[in-house]
């Protein structure tokens, strides 16, 4: 399913237990980012578990998200570039049995995020 800002608008909003506004992408088969831009920087959190994301991309400039969960995805590989400038507040990150296979991109994780407090990388290639 893409994610297009009709999905967007129709998936659930919530309060999560932490009292942060959370938008629940769970298990929609979603292939790649695009079309975030219509949340207008509503969220703290993005909840992808159980989709089909192989690379984390393509994000617009969301100041207000700080938390990120990606468990059950495809991931293995991630842009610095878009990362590091579109998300500058990420302190979480749960990126649990998805595909990271490198250290190269566990290290890019770090480049991309600098505000990182947690990451799980548990269930990935890399992590024994």
């Amino acid at each position: 399913m893409r994610l297009s800002a009709e999905l967007l608008n129709s998936v659930e909003q919530r309060p999560n237990a932490l009292g942060e506004r959370e938008l629940v992408l769970r298990g929609r088969g979603i292939p790649l980012i695009e079309h975030l831009g219509a949340t207008r920087d509503a969220y703290d959190t993005f909840d992808f578990t159980d989709n089909r994301l192989t690379r984390l991309d393509n994000f617009p400039r969301l100041n207000r998200l700080t938390n990120i969960l990606l468990s059950g995805n495809w991931v293995e590989t991630l842009s610095v570039e878009n990362l590091s400038k579109n998300l500058p507040n990420i302190t979480s990150l749960t990126l649990s049995f998805n595909r990271i296979s490198s250290l190269h991109e566990v290290t890019n994780i770090g480049k991309s995020f600098p505000k990182l407090d947690f990451l799980t990388l548990v269930g990935n290639p890399v992590t024994p």
